[in-house]
């Protein structure tokens, strides 16, 4: 069923790609989107060749890549992703011919992440560093998340389902790991500011305002690519973060530092010394020794990631050997963080590239999507659902839920049972109505007079809620109604 509602969700988002269609076209030619043919050694040579401008519309440095398409390593043009490597040479200046061994490293660490994919349902394929894989999907290729990209779509919807989840469950998620989750919302262009009714960028600015002295440079990385607004005061945060003796991780946490500062840098009005950020960038090169190695394997790879703001690595730096460190190391183990930290590199990319600006439209707020997925249509209005355990509430859970007009509670409770495959139902049908009777294998014990009750209040109302008698297919939802399923001994047998 899931499945299915999967392939809705992927075919319901609109078809709309810029990659282009080689089998009518010869080998060493490109279609233009009219379908006319022209030969590659005209592409960007300043003439409409196809009539239509696109040979020319992707060959400016200020033009963002489409989904397929990659920069050129001098960054001024834009080229059909299967033209890298396949032996001739279409970027001018520095060859995209040149680091085809780097890119087939390339090609196998994004394999590693794919074949991450396990089997079985649809909310727990790519496992709990989703976010993660996310992030490095996409900074391998970005196509990963292009519009009816399979892969993207369910990595898109496990994200949806296993957010939801964590933030219903665990409100205490740890920042860190908030910051990962806005992340891979942004390259999976699904809005931050707007997962499912949670801002989820708000959250973690409150929590970094609320936070002492030290404040993770990550935090502020994360906060910067999703566009939140920056502060004289978080330019001393991350410059204080880049001054601190927190040795082993001294390195590390300075080349974030130095990411997020440039971001800020870069992306908003805050004054920043660019000679702050040249001597930060400066002192990391220091860090490397003669074979390569800055530290160790994860900090060559974040410090190599800071080093190409502002083409740094080209003075006082060796690249190749750093890029050597890399490679060798990735022979040897490749772990999925191993891969996580270096992949970025690889692809001339740094964690400065998580943003928004690859997605060919405003990002889709988490609601719209996971509505699309439970195919959710017309008018609708929201409730929350929640399972209690035991007289003291030992155990709630709570999920934030929209539904059809009209919607019953056994609507609401299927849904749920959609989302998080933990939450399965079974009933009791008296009278050709069902009524629960377990839920994820607690089920009703008649001998201990523990049974599942439903209970029904409305959210703004100091009233404790009140017992459906009816069966949950009878009672139709209001806006703001709370369905709680609660598992607790009946009034009958308390105290006996």
């Amino acid at each position: 069923m899931i499945d299915e509602d999967l392939k809705k969700f992927s075919e319901s988002r609109v078809m709309r790609t810029i990659a282009i269609v080689a089998f009518k076209c010869h080998p060493l030619s490109l279609q233009c989107l009219n379908g006319n043919c022209f030969s590659r050694k005209w592409f960007c040579n300043g003439y409409d060749n196809c009539g239509d401008n696109t040979d020319e519309r992707f060959c400016n440095s200020l033009v963002q890549c489409p989904p397929g398409w990659t920069r050129c390593p001098s960054a001024r043009r834009c080229i059909p992703s299967s033209w890298v490597c396949d032996g001739t040479t279409d970027c001018a200046g520095e060859s995209e011919e040149r680091n085809c061994v780097f890119l087939q490293i390339n090609k196998e660490l994004k394999s590693l992440f794919l074949r991450r994919r396990k089997s079985g349902p649809s909310t727990d394929r790519w496992g709990s560093q989703v976010h993660r894989i996310a992030v490095a999907l996409h900074l391998a290729d970005n196509s990963t998340f292009g519009l009816g990209n399979r892969t993207g779509e369910e990595i898109r919807y496990e994200l949806t389902t296993q957010l939801l989840y964590r933030l219903s469950r665990d409100k205490r998620m740890s920042s860190q790991e908030l910051a990962l989750y806005i992340h891979a919302l942004l390259v999976a262009c699904m809005d931050p500011r707007d997962f499912y009714g949670d801002d989820l960028v708000k959250e973690l600015r409150r929590r970094v305002e609320a936070s002492g002295n030290y404040t993770n440079p990550f935090l502020m990385l994360a906060l910067c690519n999703a566009g939140d607004t920056m502060t004289t005061r978080d330019v001393e945060r991350v410059t204080a973060a880049y001054h601190s003796q927190h040795r082993p991780f001294w390195t590390d946490s300075q080349a974030l530092a130095s990411m997020a500062l440039s971001c800020i840098y870069s992306r908003s009005s805050v004054s920043v010394g660019d000679r702050s950020l040249k001597d930060m960038l400066q002192e990391l090169k220091r860090r490397q020794f003669r074979n390569g190695t800055v530290d160790n394997f994860r900090t060559t790879a974040l410090v190599t990631q800071a080093l190409f703001i502002h083409d740094s690595y080209k003075n006082d730096f060796d690249l190749d050997s750093a890029i050597k460190v890399l490679t060798d190391g990735l022979n040897g183990s490749k772990s999925l963080l191993d891969a996580y930290y270096a992949l970025p590199v690889l692809s001339r990319k740094s964690l400065l590239n998580v943003t928004l600006g690859h997605c060919m439209k405003e990002p889709v707020p988490e609601a719209e999507a996971l509505q699309k997925v439970l195919d959710v249509t017309g008018e609708t209005i929201t409730v929350q659902y929640s399972v209690w355990m035991g007289d003291e509430i030992n155990v709630g859970r709570t999920w934030r839920l929209r539904m059809r007009v009209n919607s019953t509670i056994y609507n609401a409770i299927e849904t749920v049972a959609k989302i998080d495959n933990r939450q399965k139902i079974q009933y009791n049908v008296v009278d050709g109505k069902p009524y629960v009777s377990a839920l994820n294998g607690k089920e009703d014990d008649p001998e201990m007079g523990l049974f599942w009750f439903v209970y029904l209040k409305t959210l703004s109302s100091d009233k404790d809620p009140k017992i459906v008698e009816e069966s949950p297919v009878d009672i139709k939802l209001q806006p703001n109604h709370e369905i709680i399923l609660w598992y607790k001994r009946g009034t009958w047998s308390r105290g006996v």
